[in-house]
């Protein structure tokens, strides 16, 4: 038999109607499911049943997470209020109790896509493994919800940070031509005086460029092959967060090793490589927070801060000198953000600071 106690992990925060024209089974079996559910209601035949469905939603602006229902009943059968149910909510669970006398329904019920059958009488051990696996299913989908519904609110809040950045690129294109403006002036008013510096401008201007050409050709598809690679182990930690597997953190330091290693090879990316090689070593050495929140937060905080080196990447595809350092600072603080999280496991973040860690667009 199931464990009971694996069962009600499940089944703790779901809400259960129940529909049986048996009264006195209305009576045993709630008293068991109790137990179980955060909230259990009943009816004592089908058209009941649909309506306290239907004043469920009005109340509450959502569904049972559960139906479990008896097939015969008078008024309107299991059926027929399953199928109406299904109708307006095509993702309700139901599950089917049946006498071995009414088999010849059960087709009918899986054609409507039942999600469970209970024989009667029902037996706690027949009824204790049906309700682990449909609750287990619906913890699963609301788990599942929850994470996009989170992913699409920070993916939100990234695009509206990520359009200030453009904002700001454009302000920082401006002061640069304003900038080469008063240069190509000045040089008209002292040429003796500026021709030199000028031309070892140019000249310096030109192997950057043959640099960030020679990291376009030669090394951004690989950065952008190991930022996918890191982007699916934090999504993979974020779903485990209460059990992360220390391989899973292995294997992203030496995501984040070889990324630096790559930056390494440019000189105009001397810090930002540092700083990611001593971000690796730091959450290689240091243990995770026992926390779990915390370490939600951490993770969280890094999905973002992937978020952004991708962005990164691409501006790196039109090689412009003038801008291919501007976010640099930003990263560098974000991952020493990430690393004070990591690190001071007994602080606690308040709301403010986290808004502020989010906030990558400012130094």
């Amino acid at each position: 038999m199931i464990n009971v106690k694996l069962i009600k992990e499940h089944t703790k925060d779901l809400s259960v109607l129940y529909v049986e024209d048996d009264l006195s089974l209305i009576e045993s079996t709630s008293e068991l499911l109790k137990n179980f559910f955060k909230r259990l209601d009943t009816a004592h035949d089908g058209e009941t049943g649909l309506a306290k469905y239907l004043d469920y939603e009005k109340e509450f602006a959502k569904h049972y997470d559960l139906i479990i229902t008896d097939i015969n009943m008078p008024k309107m059968s299991g059926i027929a209020m399953g199928k109406k149910m299904l109708e307006i909510n095509s993702e309700q669970v139901i599950v089917i109790t049946t006498a071995h006398h009414e088999i010849e329904h059960l087709s009918s019920a899986l054609d409507l896509g039942i999600d469970g059958f209970i024989t009667k009488p029902l037996q706690n051990e027949k009824l204790m493994n049906v309700l682990y696996k449909v609750a287990h299913a619906i913890s699963n989908s609301k788990f599942v919800e929850s994470h996009i519904e989170m992913i699409e609110d920070l993916n939100m809040r990234l695009d509206a940070q990520n359009r200030e950045l453009v904002k700001k690129n454009k302000e920082l294109e401006k002061s640069f031509r304003m900038l080469d403006t008063m240069v190509h002036k000045d040089h008209l008013t002292h040429p003796k005086k500026t021709s030199q510096a000028i031309k070892e401008e140019i000249q310096k201007d030109e192997r950057l460029q043959e640099q960030i050409q020679s990291l376009i050709e030669d090394d951004l598809e690989e950065l952008k092959e190991i930022h996918i690679e890191i982007d699916l182990i934090v999504i993979d930690i974020l779903n485990n967060s209460n059990s992360i597997d220390m391989s899973s953190l292995q294997e992203l330091t030496d995501k984040f090793m070889k990324y630096a290693s790559v930056l390494s090879f440019y000189n105009f990316f001397d810090k930002l490589g540092s700083s990611m090689k001593n971000f690796a070593i730091t959450i290689k050495e240091k243990p995770l927070p026992e926390n779990e929140e915390s370490r939600r937060n951490i993770f969280m905080l890094l999905e973002s801060f992937i978020y952004v080196l991708g962005k990164w990447q691409n501006d790196l595809f039109h090689g412009d000198s003038k801008t291919i350092n501007s976010l640099d600072a930003s990263m560098i603080s974000d991952m020493k953000t990430i690393v004070n999280m990591w690190t001071q496991a007994d602080e606690e973040f308040s709301e403010r600071d986290l808004e502020r860690i989010f906030n990558f667009c400012k130094n």
